[in-house]
């Protein structure tokens, strides 16, 4: 087996899209937004015989911390049986560039179920759990391809209310994918991060995420007014047959807007063809105190089922990893996962 870049946007989306689960951080889209951000993206392709069988999106990401590779929900494999072959490849090729890039370690966030084989073989490779998360690993998905008075009647008895009494009481709601209604959304989640001390995005990151993935008509935002007034919000990525909740935001008021909102973001993923619709991260059961642990009751009021990704791994590529260990160590402490 083989590494080496691809370059042809047409190549690596026939190739991300014919596979399952799609997400749109191993996305041509994602690449754009990452580039923009000021970071460095290899778009790596695995090829046998001159057939693509892998890919894997490797972003460079410079931090104080400790300059570092990452690979988001990646690699992407037709076969699952090539997994051990390309993790190896991925880490010969860190290797490789470490010094150029003066990276400290390989951290990567696969879509790889949370199971007794998949942490053997990562410990077999020498990884080990990242200090931290990086991106949703229990997730809670929806499969919205159900008709819409079967998720109706699928929801917890508490959201289908809180959806009639919205609509009842005269809440509005657009569906708008264009950036532009990133002036209206901004307010709304500058007030739900500062309420519940979640690490909010910049708006410069978010505005080229609306801008990239809108281009390809893969991205809208839900807002929802009452009494001319914006009260909640989200901004769904879709990727192939999934559309994705990413960001969302609402104030307190007196109306269950949010969960008309998520609704309404359900009823326009059926429009656009989707199968699936991912609520992306929720807290472990029974742990009360996790930051995510509200959004969760919310969030599975909905209907659908748990996905448990593994943990963030590791693989060092410098001693110098066991310093930005211990910074993330303490973070996460802090922050409360």
């Amino acid at each position: 087996m083989q590494c080496k870049e691809i370059v042809n946007q047409q190549e690596w989306d026939d190739f991300v899209l014919a596979q399952l689960p799609n997400t749109f951080l191993q996305s041509w889209q994602w690449k754009r937004v990452q580039e923009q951000d000021g970071e460095r993206v290899a778009m790596l392709g695995f090829y046998e015989n001159n057939a693509l069988c892998a890919v894997a999106l490797l972003i460079t990401v410079h931090a104080k911390r400790g300059n570092y590779y990452l690979c988001p929900h990646g690699p992407i494999l037709k076969n699952t049986k090539d997994v051990k072959q390309v993790l190896e490849l991925l880490k010969e090729y860190c290797l490789q560039c470490k010094s150029s890039d003066r990276t400290v370690v390989f951290r990567i966030a696969p879509l790889a179920e949370n199971n007794k084989e998949n942490q053997k073989l990562f410990r077999e490779l020498h990884f080990h759990e990242a200090p931290m998360h990086v991106h949703a690993e229990l997730t809670w998905v929806l499969d919205c391809s159900k008709q819409e008075d079967i998720l109706l009647r699928e929801m917890r008895k508490t959201t289908r209310h809180a959806i009639t009494k919205a609509e009842k009481e005269g809440v509005e709601v657009e569906i708008i994918p264009d950036v532009s209604a990133l002036e209206r959304f901004w307010p709304l989640y500058e007030q739900t991060t500062n309420r519940h001390g979640f690490v909010a995005f910049q708006k410069k990151f978010m505005q080229s995420q609306a801008e990239i993935f809108g281009q390809s008509d893969s991205m809208f935002f839900v807002i929802a007014k009452y009494a001319n007034k914006d009260i909640a919000g989200a901004m769904c990525m879709q990727f192939g047959n999934t559309v994705f909740y990413y960001h969302g935001a609402s104030i307190k008021t007196s109306v269950p807007a949010a969960q008309l909102v998520q609704w309404s973001a359900i009823q326009e993923a059926k429009k656009r063809g989707a199968t699936r619709y991912n609520f992306w991260g929720i807290a472990p059961e029974h742990e009360k105190n996790h930051p995510f642990a509200g959004i969760t009751v919310f969030k599975k009021g909905f209907g659908g089922y748990a996905i448990d990704y593994m943990h963030a791994q590791d693989f060092p590529l410098s001693l110098r990893y066991w310093l930005m260990w211990f910074i993330e160590m303490l973070r996460k402490k802090k922050r409360g996962f």
